[in-house]
């Protein structure tokens, strides 16, 4: 009887713990799945944002990494910042590629990374680049307060791109200005193209035949041309002030030129910048010229001639008929 007892405990023990083997293994592997599917899902973020960041350096290089796994993009971006750099890896081991790449950034920066682990490297690198980039930040801040526009906030890039716009803006005004005065019509036309056109024009004006010219060939007969008429103009006002300015540049002969002027104006422009001496003279010649208006204004007074909003030329002319009537009056009275 006992040993059908013990027996039968047995049984009842191996019936209930298969029972539960089944139920705890059922508990279990949902858990594995979850896991696996957590980590799947890990590895699918992880490399779409590995490949966003990629993608993102690739746009700036200019190439396109579509449908590339993470690694084959790496590979295309070193491949593509060797070039810009100006370094072959070709046959490199990834290692050695990279440390090839990060020599010759060095070099660009002006850094010496000789003796450095890659890391070490790496961080003197980085430090030189951001020294660039705050560099680059203040020299665009400079050229944005002389343009006048606001870049707070901005990236160097977006800064820079602003900047751009701007400085095409003033360009092509200027351009605008000088089209307006060669009778040209730029409307509508690119910087470039405006450029080109208003050349063509200045060429035409001075008499200089460009055709065939590369843009720098055309820019160079066009200058010569304006230095040859310049000088021309300026030997014609020398002979005028009885200055000799045989041998000397253009630049030297219109100090020289100047100091003439100033001499015969009574004016002592000695020390006096160029655009100092030139605005006294200038006060001097309207000083002058007022003193000549007075005269011509007494004369006009006495022969009863109305000068009243003519120039010192029309004066003359007004003062100097009016004497040529006065003395025919006079020649016919005596005759008769």
């Amino acid at each position: 009887m006992k040993k059908n007892k013990l027996l039968g405990l047995t049984i009842a023990a191996m019936i209930s713990i298969s029972s539960i083997v089944p139920a705890f293994a059922a508990d279990i592997t949902p858990q594995d799945t979850t896991t696996n599917v957590t980590t799947v899902e890990t590895q699918q973020v992880s490399e779409a944002d590995k490949l966003a960041k990629l993608t993102q350096r690739a746009t700036k290089l200019g190439i396109d990494i579509t449908g590339l796994t993470s690694e084959q993009a790496r590979d295309k971006i070193r491949a593509a910042v060797a070039t810009k750099l100006g370094v072959d890896i070709t046959g490199l081991s990834k290692e050695d590629a990279n440390a090839k790449i990060e020599s010759a950034r060095a070099a660009k920066l002006g850094v010496d990374i000789t003796g450095l682990s890659a890391e070490d490297a790496k961080a003197k690198i980085q430090a030189a680049l951001e020294d660039k980039t705050q560099a680059t930040a203040e020299k665009i801040s400079a050229k944005a307060a002389i343009l006048g526009i606001d870049i707070t906030g901005l990236s160097n890039e977006d800064a820079k791109a602003k900047v751009h716009v701007a400085i095409d803006a003033k360009n092509l005004e200027k351009l605008t200005q000088k089209a307006t005065k060669l009778g040209v019509d730029i409307a509508g036309l690119s910087n470039e193209d405006a450029r080109i056109k208003i050349q063509t024009a200045e060429a035409a004006k001075l008499g200089v035949d460009i055709t065939g010219l590369s843009k720098e060939d055309a820019k160079a007969k066009i200058k010569a041309a304006i230095e040859a008429k310049n000088l021309a103009a300026l030997t014609e006002k020398a002979t005028k002030l009885g200055v000799d300015i045989t041998g000397l540049s253009n630049k030297d002969a219109r100090t020289k030129i100047q100091t003439a002027e100033a001499a015969k104006l009574g004016v002592d422009i000695t020390g006096l910048s160029k655009e100092d001496a030139k605005a006294k003279m200038k006060a001097a010649l309207e000083a002058k010229k007022q003193v000549v208006t007075e005269k011509l204004s007494e004369k006009a007074t006495k022969l009863g001639v109305d000068i009243t909003g003519s120039t010192n030329k029309e004066a003359r002319e007004k003062i100097k008929e009016a004497r040529q009537e006065e003395k025919a009056t006079k020649t016919t009275n005596t005759a008769q």
